[in-house]
């Protein structure tokens, strides 16, 4: 009879060399103030370290202040301007350029098909729709540190139907 043995070697890191990915440092620029802390208690729940800033729009963001040397991991914003997606690389390379190469949420309740169009070449990873549960919220959260990309459902939605009558 032929025995097989087979061994396993683990080799695990000490646990203060080993660190899971995840976003330390978010930036949320919106003109609500009160969003930034939503978003701090649902990131929190995943990850304790989770800072999360405020700015009040783009323009302030990107403008000397507060922020300024500062990198974040990520970086979510809720205050569109008007006929954003035209400006869309434009400021997300702005943001991208001060801030590092963060992850970059659009946050909003507004559908704008050009922004799913474009996500990709413009450098946006999430475009979430602001009724989302927190508990979706958290997932959203969780792909980004992954690498994945994102697409509210509803938003999705409302762009497969947009593509099939612009197309017919």
């Amino acid at each position: 009879m032929l025995t097989i043995t087979v061994y396993i070697i683990v080799t695990m890191l000490p646990a203060s060399k080993y660190k899971p990915p995840s976003f330390n440092r978010i930036l949320v620029i919106d003109d609500l103030p009160i969003t930034s802390l939503g978003f701090q208690a649902i990131f929190r729940r995943i990850n304790p370290s989770a800072l999360v800033e405020y700015s009040e729009n783009i323009f302030s963001a990107l403008s000397s202040g507060p922020h300024d040397n500062t990198l974040f991991d990520l970086i979510i914003t809720g205050s569109l301007q008007e006929n954003f997606s035209e400006r869309l690389q434009q400021a997300v390379a702005g943001l991208k350029k001060k801030f590092g190469d963060s992850r970059v949420m659009i946050y909003s309740s507004s559908y704008d098909p050009v922004i799913i169009e474009k996500m990709e070449a413009a450098g946006i990873d999430a475009y979430v729709h602001r009724s989302e549960p927190i508990e979706e919220i958290g997932r959203v959260y969780c792909k980004l540190v992954k690498g994945e990309r994102y697409v509210s459902e509803i938003f999705h939605t409302l762009y497969y139907e947009y593509e099939q009558r612009t197309r017919k």
